[in-house]
Parts: structure tokens; sequence; C-alpha cells
């Protein structure tokens, strides 16, 4: 093999190598995501009405 394929080859196994990687740093950042508590947190301060009331308002703002 000449000088040039071996380095296309091996340029091209590099690239492989790094979308891969890519893809596995990524998926494990969503899954660290996901999993974290402060994602999860919410709170509610500004509902103050029954739900059934508010669930009545949009149906009828639905119409």
């Amino acid at each position: 093999m000449t000088y040039k394929i071996k380095s296309l080859i091996y340029f091209s196994c590099f690239l492989i190598a790094c979308v891969v990687y890519y893809g596995i740093e990524q998926e494990n950042q969503l899954t660290d995501q996901i999993n974290s508590a402060t994602l999860v947190e919410t709170e509610f301060d500004d509902v103050d009405e029954p739900l059934d009331e508010l669930r009545s308002d949009f149906e009828a703002a639905k119409q």
C-alpha cells in the first residue's frame, strides 16, 4: 500500500472514532440530565384556583 492510502485509512478510522466518541458522550450527558434532581424539581406558586375550575375555563375557551 502506498503512503497516501495508508494515511487515508488512518484518517478515516480517526474520524469514525471521533464520531462514535461524540455520540456516546452526548448520550451520557443526556442520561445525566434526565436523572438529575434539578430537572424534576418544579414549583407552582401562581395556581390558586382549583383544578376543576381551571379545566372548565380551558374547555370553554377552547370552544
